[in-house]
This record gives C-alpha cells, sequence and structure tokens, in this order.
C-alpha cells in the first residue's frame, strides 16, 4: 500500500512537474533564423535564441518573437555578448513576428537593464513586427524603480548598434542615475560604445530618457538620436553627461506631462567636443522643484563645436516656484564655438520666486565666460509672455551679463519681445532695454539688424508662423551658408528666408524692400 501511494505521488509530482515546466519553459516562443527568414531553430526565450548564434557568425540572423511568448523563462538583464564577425551585412536582428503586433517584454529588473548590449556589434533591436511598417510597437519595460534599473544599456565598447521602432519605458524618475537608455562606459575598447543609432521610439520615463556617459580613455562617439518621441523623464529627455562627441539629436519631441521634484531640461549637454541640436520640438518641461527649468543647456568642453538650429523651444507652464526658466541655455568657461542660427523660442506662464534684479526668464541666455569662445547668434525668434516673479526680476528675450560680453561675439538679426508691462526686450552687460536705438547702441557692433517685435506663432506650442508674421519683412533673415531647410524639411529662400524655424510664404520683395536688403547685407 505504502509503495503504491509512493508511486502515485512520483507519477502526480512528475505530471505537476511538467507541467510547471511547460508553462514556464514556453518552447517555442522565440525563433532563430537566417537572413532570408529561413528557419534555423526554436527557443523558450531570446536569451536562449541568441547564445544559438555561434560565437563567429558568417551570415546574418534573425531572432523572431512569437505571440506564445511571455517572458516566463527570461532571466534579466537579456545580455547580447560579443559575436565574432558581425557587419553591416553580418547583423543580428530583433523583432517581432508578423503580426504579433503589442508584444511586451516586461520585468521587475532592479539594478539591471532589461537589454543589456555588452561588447555586441551590429545588433538592430526592430520593434515592428516583420520589420515592416512605420510605427512603433514592441515594448521594453523595466518596472523597477530603483537606482541603475535601466531598460537599454549599452556598455564595453558596444558599436554599431541600431534601436528603432520601439516603446521603451522606464520607472526610476525619482532617484538619482537611471535612464532608459544608457550608453555607457567602455573600460578597454578605445572605440568606446559608438556608431549607435536611436530612432522613431516611443520613449518614456526614467531620471533621463536617454543618457549617454564615455570615460575620457574611451570616448562614446558617433551617436544618432533622431525621430524619437522623449516624454515624462524625471530629468532630462536627452543628457549627454561626459566624454561622448560627434552627437547628432534631430527631430524629436521632447515633453512632459507631469513633473518631478528637480531641476528640468529638454536637452541638457557638457563635456562634448562635437554636438548638432538640430529641428527638436521641445516643450512643456516641468518640475515640482524650486530651482531651473531649461528647454536646451550647454556647455561644450574646449575646443568643441556645438550647432543648435532649427529647434521649436516652447516653456509655457507656470511651473510653480522657481528662480529661472530659459529656451535656450549656454554656459561654461570653455573656448570653444557656439552656432545658434534659426530657433524660434516662446516663453509664457505666471511666475513665482526668483531674484530681484535679475533675469527670471529668458528665450536665450548668454552664461558662459569663455574669453577664447566664439558665439554666433543670429536669425533668432523670441517671444517671452512671463510675468510676475519676485519684484525687480526680469522677463526678456535675450541675455547676456557683464561677465559673459567676453569672447568674439557675432549676435545679430534677431527678433525679440517681451509682452507684459514689466518685461524688456533684451539685456546687454546687465542692462534691460525696451528702446531699441539704445539696445543696438549699448550692444554695438552687435545687433545692429535685430528687432523688438512680436511674432505671431500658431499657438504656445506649435510655433509655426501665422497671422501678420507671414509675409512680413521684419522676419526676413541673414542667409547662412550649409543651412538650406527649416524645421519641416521646407526649402529655405535663397535670399530672404525667414528668421527662426518656420519658413513661412515668400516674403515679397517690394522696390524699397530690395534697396534694403542690399544696404543690410552691405555691412556684413
Amino acid at each position: 500500500m505504502r509503495n503504491q501511494l509512493l508511486k502515485n505521488f512520483s507519477i502526480s509530482f512528475l505530471v505537476s512537474f511538467l507541467v510547471v515546466s511547460i508553462s514556464f519553459a514556453q518552447p517555442a516562443s522565440v525563433e532563430l533564423k537566417d537572413s532570408a527568414g529561413v528557419f534555423i531553430s526554436s527557443h523558450a526565450s531570446i536569451q536562449e535564441a541568441y547564445n544559438a548564434i555561434p560565437a563567429t557568425v558568417s551570415q546574418a540572423y534573425i531572432i523572431e518573437i512569437l505571440s506564445a511568448y511571455t517572458g516566463a523563462s527570461e532571466v534579466y538583464p537579456i545580455n547580447f555578448s560579443v559575436r565574432t564577425g558581425t557587419s553591416s551585412v553580418n547583423t543580428i536582428t530583433l523583432r517581432p513576428a508578423a503580426g504579433n503586433t503589442g508584444e511586451t517584454i516586461s520585468a521587475t529588473a532592479s539594478g539591471q537593464p532589461i537589454l543589456l548590449l555588452d561588447d555586441a556589434d551590429f545588433v538592430i533591436v526592430d520593434g515592428r513586427p516583420g520589420g515592416v511598417g512605420s510605427a512603433a510597437d514592441l515594448t521594453f519595460e523595466n518596472l523597477a524603480t530603483t537606482s541603475s534599473s535601466f531598460t537599454f544599456r549599452l556598455l564595453n565598447g558596444a558599436t554599431n548598434n541600431s534601436i528603432r521602432y520601439c516603446i521603451i519605458k522606464n520607472n526610476t524618475m525619482n532617484v538619482a542615475g537611471p535612464r532608459a537608455i544608457e550608453i555607457g562606459t567602455s573600460v578597454s575598447n578605445p572605440t568606446g560604445n559608438s556608431d549607435n543609432l536611436i530612432e522613431d521610439n516611443e520613449i518614456i520615463g526614467g531620471r533621463s530618457c536617454i543618457g549617454l556617459a564615455g570615460t575620457s580613455a574611451n570616448p562614446n562617439l558617433n551617436t544618432t538620436i533622431r525621430n524619437n518621441i522623449i516624454s515624462n523623464f524625471g530629468y532630462a529627455g536627452v543628457w549627454v553627461l561626459s566624454s561622448s562627441s560627434n552627437i547628432l539629436i534631430e527631430g524629436n519631441e521632447i515633453f512632459q506631462t507631469m513633473g518631478y521634484n528637480t531641476t528640468s531640461f529638454g536637452i541638457i549637454a557638457a563635456g562634448f567636443t562635437s554636438l548638432d541640436i538640430l529641428a527638436n520640438k521641445i516643450y512643456d518641461i516641468q518640475s515640482t522643484g524650486t530651482t531651473t527649468l531649461r528647454g536646451i543647456q550647454i556647455s561644450p568642453a574646449a575646443g568643441a563645436t556645438v550647432n543648435v538650429i532649427n529647434n521649436f523651444v516652447s516653456m509655457m507652464l507656470d511651473n510653480g516656484t522657481k528662480t529661472t526658466i530659459s529656451g535656450i541655455y549656454c554656459l561654461g568657461s570653455t573656448d570653444h564655438i557656439s552656432n545658434v542660427y534659426y530657433n524660434s523660442i516662446r516663453i509664457g506662464g505666471t511666475h513665482t520666486g526668483g531674484t530681484s534684479g535679475s533675469v527670471l526668464s529668458a528665450g536665450i541666455h548668454k552664461g558662459s565666460t569663455g574669453a577664447g569662445a566664439v558665439y554666433n547668434i543670429k536669425n533668432n525668434v523670441v517671444l517671452n509672455s512671463r510675468i510676475g516673479g519676485t519684484a525687480g526680476g526680469f522677463h526678456t528675450g535675450f541675455y547676456i551679463g557683464t561677465t559673459n560680453t567676453v569672447g568674439t561675439l557675432d549676435i545679430d538679426y534677431n527678433v525679440y519681445f517681451g509682452a507684459d508691462s514689466f518685461s524688456t526686450h533684451a539685456c546687454w552687460s546687465d542692462v534691460y532695454y525696451s528702446d531699441i536705438a539704445l539696445y543696438k547702441s549699448a550692444a554695438n557692433p552687435n545687433e545692429q539688424n535685430s528687432l523688438f517685435k512680436a511674432t505671431e506663432f500658431v499657438s504656445g506650442i506649435d510655433l509655426h508662423l501665422t497671422g501678420s508674421s507671414l509675409g512680413d519683412f521684419d522676419l526676413a533673415a541673414l542667409p547662412i551658408a550649409g543651412i538650406t531647410l527649416d524645421i519641416d524639411g521646407q526649402i529655405r529662400d535663397l535670399t530672404l528666408p525667414y528668421k527662426g524655424a518656420d519658413e513661412g510664404v515668400a516674403i515679397p520683395v517690394e522696390l524699397v524692400s530690395f534697396y534694403s536688403v542690399i544696404n543690410r547685407n552691405s555691412v556684413i
């Protein structure tokens, strides 16, 4: 009798074990294929499929996630380690299978990323089912709220990788350090984590949505961040922390729908030697703290060149008690070149706090002190209608302090306007001006073709031109070589382009205007 009971128990246990194993092992939930889509093998997890790829590859591979996948067999992080022989031809692609829409890879990976590219090269993470379509679909989410709980992390010489058409979520907005995507350090690889592409994703949360943090010995080079929707970060949408260069941040939409208890930036960049911030739309940057808010803040390394061109920056929320709010803020003490061209900036809301006698908000704020720096600030449009704040504080279109007039300055052909009775249109050397003639005299030889005038935008966030600003000759800019398109990719007029990021309808050329243009250009 006892033996029979043991036999029955053993059979029951074995059946139960098999059921549990089948439930969690998920056989045939992930498939490994060659580049032509020919089936190679079936697996229980993404990690198992990746491990089945030879250490040395001679062809491309595709890992496809089937609709049966739940992630139950994964151990996090999913680690894509180095494979010898990968190249632009021999890539490794991770994607949902055709028809598997809405797939989610989600876990509470405390102190770990969901997906780690550790010295991996030529990996493509494509969120589109079957690699077809134009919408982000596959979701990666780290549910952890602790420090270092990233969602994607690239380390130790991960190069030539692409992350595209994914929905990438992170829940660490209230702790220091972690990012939804981090391009991090490389201990021994001199190329760093370089030539990586992040495009067409929806990136949500994290202390920062995207963070670049290289080392001086092995900097991260040639990073492209393009056409992403970046939102609801705790500190920054894109944060270039250290030793990262040749960076392109282009065509992204960066915003918040809620704030966190910290300073907040759309884009903040420091320690780089080459950076292009082009055609981004940044708006509703916010926090519950009492410090600063900035759309774009740049602090270049010595010898750097930075281009801030064709961006919409809108800071229209009240945001409670704050010290200062800026659209574009330039700081640092290094000798470098900053080119700030064709940006449209809108500041609004009601200010609380700040310091009497100081700038409370500015469309463009030059706060740098580099004696050998070169600042080219031209063809920008700023409308500042912010009101309130500590009595004696100022809301202005452009600010440059007494200690910040150093360096080689070429600042001209801008349009500024402060819309409330306490605002002044621009500040030069800590003196605020509402009279354009007095301002030009103070700024001479700079700003001789700049104007104080209100620009009409479609809305507080949509900074396309409308109304009387369309066709307004006062918005005619000085053409700048090499900048031929506006924020939408519209071709700029070769002789009378618009100031700001939006190229509107053609500006009428009347005879008097023609002579004015000839006269204006003759003094350059």
